[in-house]
């Protein structure tokens, strides 16, 4: 766990001008909270915490009495509760003076990722005459941002990911070539025996889906369950990893091929939508932090998804554009999102997300691409990996 910075989180307060920020917990509700604070899930928390951090001055850990040491690492002064009216009482002390306070709320739940706090808290807190905004943007300001030492380490893995995808479409060849198949579980195990040599983690094999399971966007073929791949077929592949370490930062992309020397234009067509829908996501973002304007994660979306829509393929498009990257795969900053949710997070530099339209045909095929992007601390908005895929690639070729 990393370790909390007060200074940072202040900066960040008076930078958006917000009076504090309340993190509060109950046996593990808000993980953003705990992990914010640093504090590990495998903490015997039983009882409700509440952390107020004022844009200057001592945090205050209002703590159940019986539990008070979870926080001894934390700067603050401690005000430790037994009963519910001892606890409304430091609650109130606390607040006093503080006109707003951001907390893990999303108003009409738009953005679930940050709703961690339930209705009874925000009204508990409401009721001592205390405005409540959401810590969306706080969150990926604090916990989104990528060091240097991230991305440079960063920059080996996602180069390795477009190596290994091209070596997996490589081996399919040579086993169609000699075998007349292979299979997804096949070609999977290949891929994780690519990482396991590179060094790199994943927390999860990857996607190889062949016709209709390349449809289906969370689909994994086990050693029990899987398909055989052979002349013909149509196959996706979706692979992410990184450095084994805890602070590293994730890679994550997208490929499809075709097992023949040429490519049938039932896929190439479809493709080039899908190509076209995450260039125009990457072409918005990099339009406006070129001209210094905001842009927010489902802006994004609306500007890929509307090119699939325009294509006639929109009720196809059955997931977000993009997801958030950090330590985490699928990370506290941004999402990409106007369908499942509506994200307004900002999209700041330092930060890095993915951008993977997709069009899916129920029990025929499905195809996405995915990149990763990152924005740089003066803003230049790049891809992370060697290239983007830019065709369908004919593996028999």
């Amino acid at each position: 766990m990393h370790k909390f910075n007060l200074k940072k989180v202040q900066d960040i307060l008076r930078k958006m001008k917000l009076d504090a920020w309340l993190l509060y917990d109950f046996r593990f509700s808000n993980e953003l909270a705990l992990a914010m604070l640093g504090i590990s899930k495998k903490s015997h928390l039983t009882r409700r915490f509440y952390y107020l951090i004022p844009q200057k001055g001592e945090p205050k850990k209002i703590a159940n009495a019986i539990e008070t040491f979870h926080f001894d690492g934390l700067p603050g002064k401690l005000l430790p509760y037994a009963s519910y009216d001892s606890l409304l009482k430091n609650l109130k002390k606390s607040l006093y003076g503080i006109k707003t306070v951001a907390m893990e709320y999303s108003p009409l739940n738009a953005i679930p990722y940050v709703s961690r706090v339930d209705a009874g808290t925000i009204e508990q807190i409401s009721s001592l005459g205390v405005k409540i905004v959401s810590s969306a943007d706080l969150i990926s300001m604090y916990n989104a941002l990528w060091t240097k030492k991230q991305f440079d380490e960063n920059k080996s893995v996602a180069y390795a990911l477009n190596d290994i995808v091209q070596k997996a479409f490589g081996f399919i060849k040579k086993k169609i070539l000699s075998n007349g198949a292979t299979s997804e579980y096949e070609v999977q195990q290949f891929i994780m025996s690519e990482f396991k040599k590179r060094k790199l983690f994943t927390d999860d094999p990857p996607i190889v889906g062949v016709n209709e399971n390349s449809a289906n966007p969370h689909y994994t073929p086990t050693k029990q369950k899987n398909k055989k791949i052979k002349k013909g077929d149509f196959v996706l592949i979706d692979l992410w990893a990184k450095q084994n370490k805890e602070d590293a930062v994730w890679a994550d992309i997208t490929w499809v091929g075709f097992v023949g020397d040429s490519v049938p234009s039932k896929y190439s067509d479809i493709f080039a939508v899908v190509a076209q829908a995450r260039d125009e996501a990457f072409n918005l973002v990099d339009s406006r932090f070129k001209a210094g304007k905001e842009v927010r994660g489902y802006e994004v979306d609306s500007a890929s998804r509307k090119v699939i829509e325009d294509a006639g393929y929109g009720k196809y498009f059955i997931h977000r554009t993009g997801h958030s990257i950090t330590t985490d795969l699928h990370g506290s900053g941004a999402h990409i999102d106007n369908f499942e949710t509506k994200d307004e997070i900002l999209l700041l530099p330092s930060t890095s997300f993915s951008l993977e339209p997709g069009i899916y045909f129920p029990g025929d095929f499905g195809v996405r691409s995915e990149i990763d992007v990152f924005i740089t601390s003066s803003g230049k908005v790049i891809y992370t990996g060697k290239e983007k895929q830019k065709e369908v690639i004919a593996i028999l070729k």
